[in-house]
């Protein structure tokens, strides 16, 4: 398909279709806007005839408030949620046994009123602590008195509810009273046993000896071990380094500290000091042996004598080292029956105190259980004297009566809600018969919605033109720019339409129906052609219903149809125009058949001779399904050109003349769309004002422009 610039058009995106499709509905709303307006009426008019059809009813208000609360048995006292106690007490209100009681209380207060339903409606003042109540009913003096035994039993249920709390927390403080006092003489009844076996100052004072006199065992068992360890470990030099190296420091020490130190005893008798001391003698030897050998022989008497002495001496040593071991081995043993005979005290005295630690475990057990049970005791007793008080003084969230039951007046509920329902449904109703009626309207109100339903090629889109009464035809310097641009870019499309050997020149513009302006398409073609300057030719073949001689203002009354019927030679009833190079041969008078004289072979003659003398001719013919005159004529023109008015025309209607304009084998090469909305995105060409802000070129101008070839002057058909 081409558009009106002779290019290929691809179908539009999806928004460009959407917006096509709300034009369209639009469209169809701006002509059809009665038939919602319609529907609604109905239906409002339908839901107040059935409003007032309804027997009246009568309302009745009221008002309870919720006042404070008085908090003397905080504990304990009966109380509902504070985030939730609104919502309680509106359920409350509207439940079911507040209802059923309230009947039997009018019944039984106002026997003389017959029951009725009565809708009751409670409702919280935001912001406030005060409850709305109102009643709906049939009966005036029923509904107000329902509206006040309602908010009276209610006020009863609520009474009820906190006796009823009231009298089960007592009772389950009091039983549980008494279990905790028979606990408690239970628990000191065994504590008192407990004392009489046991004399607790004695344990508690034992204990605490045995522990330190464990602590002082454990202290010398420890330091016992460390000795044995030591005595194990070193050897004799090492130990009686030690020794001495403890005694040199228990003279400065303290008392205590000295005597709590059991290491290995040392004097200055006793094979130790001899050892020591003959150690020290051999060393002393030496030293002189060394110092008189730097001067003296070996074998000087001296240094002889001085030998002998260190064997003597050496031979001591060994002697007085025996001695000194074994009385570090009988220490050693010495130390490790001590540290047997403070392991049996340990143990001993480690199962005195574990049972000292469990008799006064247990008596902190049974006192501590009789202390918790004296507490809860207390507390229960407390709190029974604090509901005693509350059942004096009601301290909860009392709600009461701010406002009786008013007088009853008559009102019709639910006569909004009705009201839009009716519109609701009435619109619902006139959007269903319009989009009925679309779904059955096969009119195209758009580019895209003509080529959905045929294939043939657009030269051209006229836009609306938003006058009232007749478009005028096109002026050399129009300032219409669109409109004259539309008309010159179809004018280009048939001037370089592709087309195989000459290039169509007489050209027959016809439509399916009346009204689709192709009488007004066929003026302009005529002018913008004469515009660029080609000798033009109009002849308005519409022999019963043409319009173009009033549309030029011309006066002869005589014209095709005197020509038709040979009466006149056609040269005298051509009539130049106001624009240059256009010249109109008018329809004259109405002839009854036209057919008839369009199908004789003087036709095909006077076709052949005008042919000769103009560059162009365009042909304003009848519509093809309002006469038999176009196809009759149209097999003898070059090409014809089809006009669809948008959102007019039916395309059940364009199909079946485009069908009988084929079945004659006229050569149709496009079609042009007239009557286009520019508001649409499918027509953006006419959207860029700016390019028509330079004033037209003059009919001369265009004329000096035009260059026909030779292609021009040559028929295809006649």
């Amino acid at each position: 398909m081409q558009s009106a610039f002779g290019e290929k058009s691809t179908p539009g995106s999806w928004a460009n279709s959407f917006i096509t499709r709300l034009h369209r509905y639009k469209t169809l709303l701006l002509r059809r806007w009665w038939i919602p307006v319609l529907t609604i009426c109905l239906g409002l008019f339908v839901e107040a005839f059935l409003s007032y059809q309804t027997p009246p009813q009568f309302y009745s208000a009221s008002k309870m408030m919720l006042s404070g609360k008085l908090n003397i048995a905080q504990g304990v006292a009966y109380s509902e949620d504070q985030i939730n106690f609104y919502g309680t007490q509106i359920q409350l209100m509207q439940s079911a046994e507040v209802k059923r009681e309230a009947e039997a209380l009018v019944r039984s207060a106002h026997p003389e009123l017959p029951p009725v339903k009565v809708t009751l409606t409670v409702v919280q003042k935001p912001r406030t602590s005060i409850f709305e109540l109102s009643a709906i009913g049939p009966a005036p003096e029923y509904t107000q008195a329902y509206l006040n035994a309602v908010m009276q039993k209610y006020l009863d249920f609520k009474k009820g509810r906190r006796e009823e709390q009231g009298h089960s927390v007592i009772s389950g403080i009091t039983e549980q009273l008494i279990q905790t006092e028979k606990d408690l003489r239970m628990a000191e009844d065994e504590m008192l046993e407990f004392q009489k076996q046991n004399n607790i100052g004695f344990i508690q004072e034992e204990g605490n000896s045995a522990a330190a006199y464990l602590v002082r065992l454990n202290r010398e068992y420890a330091g016992l071990k460390t000795e044995y360890d030591l005595l194990n470990l070193l050897d004799l030099d090492q130990n009686l380094d030690r020794a001495q190296n403890k005694g040199g420091t228990a003279e400065g020490s303290s008392e205590g500290s000295a005597s709590e130190d059991k290491g290995l005893p040392f004097s200055d008798v006793g094979p130790e000091a001899d050892y020591l001391r003959a150690k020290q003698q051999v060393q002393l030897l030496k030293a002189e042996r060394d110092t008189l050998a730097k001067d003296l022989r070996p074998k000087h008497p001296k240094i002889l004598k001085l030998n002998d002495e260190i064997t003597k001496q050496e031979r001591l040593i060994e002697l007085y080292r025996n001695d000194t071991v074994e009385k570090l081995d009988t220490r050693r043993k010495s130390i490790g029956k001590q540290m047997e005979n403070l392991q049996s005290n340990i143990k001993e005295w480690e199962a005195k105190a574990l049972d000292l630690s469990q008799r006064l475990a247990q008596f902190n057990r049974v006192k501590g259980k009789v202390d918790r049970l004296k507490l809860l005791y207390d507390r229960l007793t407390n709190n029974l004297k604090e509901i005693d008080v509350s059942q004096v003084v009601d301290s909860g969230d009392q709600v009461g009566i701010m406002e009786a039951a008013s007088a009853p007046m008559s009102v019709r509920p639910g006569l909004i809600k009705s009201l839009l329902l009716g519109l609701g449904c009435g619109a619902f109703a006139g959007i269903l018969i319009l989009i009925l009626l679309d779904r059955i309207d096969d009119r195209m109100a758009s580019i895209g919605e003509f080529q959905h339903h045929f294939t043939e090629n657009v030269l051209g889109q006229i836009p609306k033109e938003r006058v009232k009464g007749d478009v005028t035809l096109l002026q050399p310097d129009d300032a219409r720019h669109v409109f004259a641009e539309s008309y010159r870019n179809v004018r280009s499309s048939i001037f370089f339409m592709p087309c195989e050997g000459v290039r169509p020149k007489t050209f027959l513009i016809t439509s399916a129906v009346p009204n689709e302006g192709k009488s007004t398409v066929s003026a302009n073609l005529a002018i913008t052609m004469a515009l660029s300057g080609a000798r033009t030719l109009l002849i308005d073949c519409d022999l019963r219903r043409g319009a173009l001689r009033e549309a030029f203002g011309v006066s002869s009354k005589i014209g095709f149809a005197e020509v038709l019927k040979q009466e006149v030679n056609w040269r005298e009833v051509v009539v130049p125009t106001h624009v240059p190079s256009l010249f109109l041969l008018p329809r004259g008078k109405t002839l009854a058949q036209p057919s008839e004289h369009l199908l004789r072979d003087s036709t095909d003659a006077l076709l052949q001779d005008i042919y000769n003398h103009y560059d162009y001719i365009v042909i304003d013919s009848s519509p093809v399904l309002a006469a038999d005159d176009t196809t009759s004529l149209a097999p003898k023109i070059d090409a014809t050109i089809f006009v669809v008015r948008l959102a007019y025309t039916s395309a059940r209607l364009t199909k079946k003349a485009l069908d009988l304009l084929y079945s004659r084998q006229v050569n149709v090469p496009g079609v042009i769309l007239n009557f286009v909305d520019t508001s649409l995105p499918e027509y953006y060409y006419y959207q860029y004002s700016e390019y028509y802000n330079t004033p037209t070129a003059t009919g001369e101008g265009e004329r000096e422009a035009f260059d026909p070839g030779p292609h021009f002057h040559q028929p295809t058909r006649l």
